[in-house]
């Protein structure tokens, strides 16, 4: 694990306004009998909070390295004997038993975004007994629209300045499809209608997670719609916590889909928005008034060749790439009887055009049995 993977969790770990949701719902519902699930666990804060609020036994699941840093910390504690650390993802561990109450973090900034609720309700419904808890128990992705000038000047508009005598105008259109959510960055603004409810999500029962939502905003003030703003609510225990503009900062962020060009409202009249996201897909927003449409794509906020979308369609029929064969020939190897040694040296026989030094050639196999050894 790298420093800055480890500075990623600390910031997760060491958010004190997230966790204090957490522990105050921990607190409640997690009682001295209880088997709990901390479902992609990190560091492990609340399988902690968990064990501190009693529980019989916790079960940390997290498939990144840094799991082992949470069982360090776990014995580090004290909590040694009733917490259990297991590396992989939930659909690939198999636990010692069902559990009374499942923890996660599971939401991302946008609740569809990281693709990590199919995993969530997969660990419902295979792991937590008949009338379990789940923390969060529920969640809302909020819109509204927005104008950040700042912002939109900082991020989009920038684009259409000469810098150092040289024209940039031609990418503006890839940052137009992106969104902002960087907390570090001043991403406020001002809201031209109030947040509502675009998406709803009930994880004791859901199993969908393709988002198709519309909603009708009443501008109530003059101005100019820079993007839709986006947050989400996360129901925990009797709480719910927000990201929202006027809610104390957390690991989570608010998001803003941007617009451009950016549409000037009146205090009177109506925006439709429609927020299109299929499982494991790219973000699409469509804004509309009486006269005007603006719609924009993630996917259309890089550089994509033709041979590019070719090769990921449906019918597309991909061979493997110098660097894929050479990945295959090296993972074909990986049989549980051949050294990386004999193997770092078939790699430099039969592909000597692709690295300079053995070094290089081994930096190559061992990040590949890092990754897909076991």
């Amino acid at each position: 694990m790298s420093y800055a993977d480890l500075n990623g969790q600390r910031s997760m770990a060491f958010d004190d306004v997230r966790n204090e949701f957490y522990e105050a719902a921990i607190k409640k519902i997690v009682k001295p009998d209880s088997v709990v699930l901390d479902l992609g666990s990190g560091l492990g804060v609340h399988a902690l909070m968990a064990a501190r609020a009693g529980a019989r036994r916790v079960f940390m699941v997290e498939p990144e390295n840094v799991v082992h840093c949470a069982n360090e910390i776990a014995k580090h504690n004290g909590y040694g004997d009733r917490v259990e650390a297991f590396q992989g993802r939930i659909e690939e561990v198999e636990l010692p038993e069902k559990v009374d109450v499942i923890i996660s973090v599971f939401t991302g900034n946008l609740l569809y975004s990281e693709d990590l609720l199919p995993s969530l309700y997969y660990a419902r419904d295979k792991w937590l007994k008949p009338g379990g808890r789940l923390i969060p128990n529920a969640a809302e992705l909020m819109l509204a629209p927005i104008s950040l000038e700042k912002t939109f000047e900082e991020n989009v508009a920038v684009w259409s300045k000469p810098h150092r005598g040289f024209d940039y105008s031609p990418l503006r259109r890839y940052a137009a499809n992106g969104f902002l959510s960087d907390r570090k960055k001043d991403v406020s603004g001002e809201l031209l209608a109030p947040g509502q409810v675009i998406a709803s999500a009930d994880f004791y029962n859901a199993s969908d997670t393709n988002l198709d939502a519309t909603a009708t905003f009443q501008i109530e003030k003059a101005g100019t719609c820079h993007g839709l703003h986006a947050w989400i609510r996360i129901h925990l225990g009797d709480e719910w916590a927000a990201t929202g503009p006027v809610e104390a900062p957390m690991h989570w962020t608010p998001t803003t889909f941007t617009l451009d060009p950016p549409l000037a409202v009146t205090g009177s009249q109506r925006l439709e928005a429609r927020l299109r996201r299929p499982e494991y897909g790219e973000w699409t927003w469509t804004v509309h008034d009486d006269g005007r449409r603006a719609q924009h794509s993630t996917f259309l906020s890089a550089p994509i060749l033709p041979s590019a979308l070719k090769l990921i369609g449906e019918g597309g029929a991909p061979a493997l790439s110098p660097k894929g064969a050479l990945a295959k020939f090296v993972i074909d190897r990986f049989d549980g009887r051949t050294p990386n040694s004999q193997i770092i040296a078939e790699v430099l026989a039969n592909f000597p055009e692709q690295f300079s030094s053995a070094p290089q050639a081994k930096q190559f196999v061992t990040a590949l049995a890092a990754r897909y050894g076991r």
